[in-house]
């Protein structure tokens, strides 16, 4: 699997309801999409559930780079693109991707990038993945790494909200909707 993210930092006085709204009335474009496992449209407002700004972030869990490659050569990366300008779109490895059959009740999520220390191992990729699944509300967990700055990202989705680390590891994101491919 791929693990796929984009973040579109939006402004302090932005009326989020647009982000909600396109989440609603466009998001079930994704399901059933080829070559995706999972696509969490997250999406976060300043002050609020501990996050720091307004932002746009949906995660995806792809399947295969091809269903990755046709998403972002698509028409409906093309509006994302004609609404808000083309973002950076990150990537990453996936070591590990689960989801309850019940993960379209999330409500809040957690992505954590953390550096890889030039000393650590792949092996402790496993055991960090291995280690990680979460609590009983956790409807979702992923972890994988993206070897050009050596860097592991992990993705939690939960019926109930995350705490702020105080550090600036987690970001944390409200959940507008899941998609599954």
């Amino acid at each position: 699997m791929i693990a796929m993210r984009y973040r579109i930092a939006l402004p302090a006085d932005y009326p989020m309801e647009i982000i909600e709204r396109r989440i609603a009335e466009r998001g079930h474009l994704t399901d059933g999409l080829p070559g995706l496992g999972l696509k969490a449209y997250l999406y976060s407002r300043a002050g609020e559930d501990g996050a720091a700004a307004n932002a746009y972030a949906p995660f995806y869990l792809w399947r295969t780079s091809e269903g990755m490659r046709d998403f972002l050569s698509g028409p409906g990366f093309a509006a994302l693109c004609a609404s808000f300008g083309r973002p950076a779109v990150e990537s990453a490895f996936a070591w590990f991707g689960q989801w309850s059959g019940d993960v379209a009740e999330a409500r809040y999520a957690m992505v954590e990038k953390l550096p890889m220390a030039a000393s650590t191992g792949m092996g402790a990729l496993i055991d960090v993945q291995e280690g990680w699944r979460g609590g009983e509300d956790v409807l979702a967990v992923a972890a994988a790494f993206d070897p050009a700055s050596w860097t592991l990202v992990r993705l939690s989705l939960s019926r109930r909200p995350f705490e702020p680390d105080g550090g600036g590891a987690r970001e944390l994101y409200r959940v507008g909707r899941v998609s599954l491919g």
